[in-house]
This record gives structure tokens, sequence and C-alpha cells, in this order.
């Protein structure tokens, strides 16, 4: 098997509720870390085409909205997501200014930075 096989394997065995958990590959091996990579692409797509599985550390599970552990345990993961995008916004704004500012010094002119360009 290769590690997206096995990959597929973890995916299928993700459940519901956070007793339920699937752990992460162990990541001493670089075969792995690339089931881990594959993991958690399956994952990501997944919730970008509707389903819903966080992991906040304890292994992948779909949050039951009844059990008050998940439900904690899904609103920390958007805690989290929410951060990540907070840092990412404050460096690029960052990075804007700084390249803005040696354009300036190099006297070219730069237009509105339009942010869905990127």
């Amino acid at each position: 098997m290769n590690a997206k096989d096995i990959a597929k394997s973890y995916f299928s065995r993700i459940t519901c509720g956070h007793r339920n958990t699937v752990l992460r590959p162990d990541l001493s091996t670089d075969l792995s870390q690339r089931i881990d990579r594959e993991l958690r692409r399956l994952v990501e797509k997944a919730n970008h085409d509707g389903d819903c599985i966080i992991n906040i550390g304890n292994g992948y599970y779909r949050p039951i909205p009844t059990d008050p552990v998940d439900a904690l345990e899904y609103k920390q993961y958007k805690m989290e997501g929410h951060s990540r995008i907070n840092k990412l916004t404050l460096k690029e704004e960052s990075m804007d200014m700084a390249f803005n500012n040696w354009a300036k010094e190099a006297g070219v002119e730069i237009g509105r930075m339009d942010k869905t360009a990127s």
C-alpha cells in the first residue's frame, strides 16, 4: 500500500464523537509523514465539500452537536482557525507596508493592492 491508500484507510475510520477519535500517524518515518500529509488533505477536502471533521490535538472526529465536549471542542477548533486568519492578515498587512515603502523608495507607483489577486 502507498501513502494515499493508507491515508484513505485512516480517513474511512473517522466517525462521530470525541470518544471515537482517529489518531494521526506516528511521524517518525518519511512514509508516515506522507500519510499524515495526505490524511490532512483528505480532511481538508471533506470539510470544503460539506463535512465537519475536527482535530484539536486528540485525534480526528466529527463533532456531535448535542455532546457538550464535542460542541466545546468544535468552538475551540473554530477559534484556532480565526486566530490563524488574523495572524496571516496582520503578516500580509506588514508585508504590504514594507513592499509599498520599497516601491516608493525606488520611485515606482504601486496601485491599490488587490487582495483577491493573490
